[in-house]
């Protein structure tokens, strides 16, 4: 028996797996350990600079059994933390990161509360162990993660969080930083994605530490939109059921490997529900959850004039302001002001500064405020001294504000603007004609009137109603739905199919479907293939045939009528139907249709085919910058892209990506074709050199051949 003990003493593993299997049986070798335990720890008080690896040993080892003797180890927990709280500064790294892996396995054992857990761990973050605080943190994200997602302990959950919010405005810079950076990542795990946790991350954009401003501004830089790149990471490792069923089929078919795979089944399976309910949630913007966003502008506005920062940090405030006033269309008539003085070509980052002053303009903004900004980049970007890239990136900015805020533009200056349209660079020439074609649907009695273009169908509707500033025009109905063809769905769905089963046996059951008279089918100017294609983003093709008049009499009908009468039928539609995506999708073709067809255009233009571009690509950047404008549109360039080496290398390498290699035969015998069946399809003039030389041979040739043979076989011999 004292053999056995003195085996346990020094063998610490195999004593742990005894107790877990067994811990009544071995409480004498665990009391005992735990007496050496407490001695060891006494003596090594008195010299914890020194790392001792035998107490290491012991506080893992009542670390791991401490569940099995909850009443024996119950101030276990609170030891451990009056040592790191007294000894945090003095104790050896490797000690201290081994005390610390103790409380975090009672922590996973749920014998230590959270709160006190956290607030020794943020005490030590103090400390300048850069792997302890890496190893803290990701224990504390994950632990939260745990109880919000696992234990659903709201209540402890919330206690936790209300913990952390007060760390952020604590004046150790580590203490702070570690504090955001908890909240921003359990933010976007979609864990503490409430408008509390976003107002408490908005109150660090004041703070007086550099690098917890520069994380407050970077979350709200627009980023939180996607999910976190590690979540994908994490879907992406799981393993299929294809791969699990797969598994399964090699080695011994045991009763415990098919329990195992039927609970793997069940884990995929429940993943996959659990995904698909979350996919249906709204995801807000951080942006959009601030509590009074006037009020925070004003005070970034505030921040920004008498901050002594770095540009880099007084852009981000910029970039912030700007997408508020964007956002929520907000009054701060200094700003344009202020960026006035950055709107110089040689200015540094002065693209994201034009950028800023498009998307800081609205419906709501007024029309004086803006009009100096636009005076700004014509009078230092489009003049003839600078270069062509500096015109045309200052008229896409124009376009832009103007896009927004079309009221703010003046008559002169347009008429000069203009001008640029004959420009010998495509670039500017380029950026001059989207400033044209954008007044014509804004504003045309602006132009000139040879410059206004042939007179469109939404010309005709909404060239008159001119808006004004203030001024809505909210309508009751879809534009465009008057296309939807009502009388034909309501058919569709009166369709059925009946199955009639006769009871003789000499006659099966047989389906039957029932059709309406008058269905037939028709042909469509947007045909099924044209609206798959405008749902990927791809061209679609519009034609006007004189047959697709004669059979299409539902879009004539659609064309003949009024606008009165278009707007009723779309009134109907709206109100009576639920519209399907592929019905939105049709409406949306139709209306772009309309912005580039003249009013004659069934008169004049019959074998005319048009193009149109759903711009898939640009909603989406769109829709990841909360509807605002993405920096591409004022930064694009029409330019003709170099032709160096460098260059066409890159394209031929780009268009090698996803081919065979060159020469490489598939084994299939379809793929390819042999030599004699190549014969067959060469021409005869080809062919006869080849059919001369196999003439047939003379007696005298085939004697010299075996004479010849004869004599190579003798000298093989």
């Amino acid at each position: 028996m004292t053999s056995t003990k003195n085996h346990f003493a020094t063998n610490l593993l195999q004593l742990q797996n005894r107790i877990k299997r067994d811990s009544s049986s071995y409480k004498d070798e665990f009391s005992q350990t735990y007496l050496n335990y407490e001695s060891t720890l006494q003596a090594y008080l008195m010299k914890p600079a020194k790392q001792n690896k035998q107490l290491a040993d012991l506080a893992l080892f009542l670390s791991h059994v401490s569940h099995c003797f909850p009443d024996e180890l119950k101030q276990y927990p609170q030891q451990l933390i009056d040592i790191l709280k007294r000894y945090a500064t003095v104790l050896n790294p490797d000690m201290r990161l081994t005390f610390c892996k103790c409380l975090m396995l009672l922590r996973s054992k749920n014998l230590i509360e959270p709160k006190p857990l956290f607030e020794i761990f943020f005490v030590l973050i103090k400390s300048q162990d850069k792997q302890l605080r890496k190893n803290l943190f990701e224990f504390m994200l994950n632990d939260v993660k745990k109880i919000k997602t696992k234990q659903k302990n709201y209540k402890l959950c919330s206690q936790v969080q209300q913990y952390v919010f007060t760390l952020t405005k604590e004046n150790h810079p580590l203490v702070a930083k570690y504090s955001l950076n908890l909240l921003i990542d359990l933010y976007k795990k979609q864990i503490w994605n409430d408008a509390k946790t976003v107002n408490v991350i908005s109150q660090c954009c004041f703070s007086k530490i550099t690098k917890v401003l520069a994380l407050a501004l970077q979350f709200f830089a627009g980023k939180d939109v996607e999910k976190e790149a590690e979540s994908e990471s994490e879907s992406e490792d799981e393993k299929t059921t294809q791969q699990v069923l797969l598994g399964l089929r090699v080695g011994k078919k045991t009763k415990s490997r098919k329990k195992r795979t039927d609970r793997a089944l069940k884990s995929i399976n429940k993943d996959k529900k659990k995904k698909k309910k979350n996919d249906g949630l709204p995801h807000f913007s951080a942006l959009n959850l601030i509590y009074d966003p006037q009020d925070f502008a004003e005070k970034l506005f505030k921040l920004v004039e008498t901050t002594n920062e770095g540009f880099e940090i007084k852009i981000s405030i910029l970039e912030l302001i700007s997408r508020l006033i964007g956002i929520h269309q907000l009054f701060l008539n200094n700003f344009h002001h202020f960026l006035i003085r950055f709107l110089n070509p040689h200015q540094r980052e002065v693209t994201k500064i034009l950028w800023f002053s498009a998307i800081s303009s609205h419906e709501l903004t007024p029309p004086d405020t803006v009009e100096p900004t636009l005076m700004a980049i014509a009078n230092n970007f489009i003049t003839e001294r600078n270069s062509t890239e500096v015109i045309a990136v200052g008229l896409n900015a124009i376009r832009e504000i103007c896009d927004r805020c079309p009221l703010a533009m003046q008559e002169d200056l347009l008429g000069d603007l203009v001008q640029y349209k004959t420009y010998k660079d495509k670039a500017v020439s380029s950026a001059a004609k989207s400033l044209i074609q954008l007044f014509r649907e804004k504003n045309p009695q602006m132009l000139h009137r040879k410059m206004r273009g042939k007179p469109t169908e939404e010309s005709i509707t909404e060239g008159a109603k001119i808006r004004q500033y203030g001024e809505f025009d909210a309508k009751s109905y879809i534009p465009g739905a008057e296309i939807i063809d009502l009388d034909n769905q309501e058919k569709k769905e009166t369709e059925k199919t009946i199955k009639i089963e006769e009871s003789d046996d000499e006659e099966g059951g047989e389906w039957v479907e029932s059709e309406s008279e008058d269905e037939k089918p028709k042909k469509r100017k947007h045909s099924e293939d044209d609206e798959d294609e405008s749902s990927e983003g791809e061209w679609v093709d519009v034609s006007s045939d004189g047959e697709d008049d004669v059979d299409n009499s539902e879009q004539d009908q659609t064309k003949l009528m009024s606008l009165a009468e278009k707007e009723e039928r779309a009134q109907k539609i709206s109100t009576e139907r639920i519209l399907t995506q592929e019905e939105f999708k049709k409406i949306k073709i139709e209306q772009m249709k309309k912005k580039i067809t003249d009013k004659n255009f069934d008169k004049k233009s019959k074998n005319r085919t048009i193009k149109i571009d759903s711009d898939l690509d640009e909603d989406e950047e769109r829709l990841k910058n909360n509807g605002l404008v993405p920096l591409s549109s004022i930064t694009y360039i029409n330019k003709k892209k170099a032709h160096d080496k460098e260059s066409r290398m890159a394209r031929v390498k780009e268009g090698r990506e996803g081919r065979d290699k060159f020469g490489h035969r598939f084994k299939d015998s379809r793929l390819g074709k042999t030599n004699k069946e190549k014969l067959k399809t060469k021409s005869f003039q080809m062919l006869r050199p080849k059919l001369n030389k196999k003439h047939k041979r003379s007696f005298k040739e085939k004697q010299m051949a075996l004479k010849s043979s004869l004599l190579k076989q003798k000298k093989m011999k």
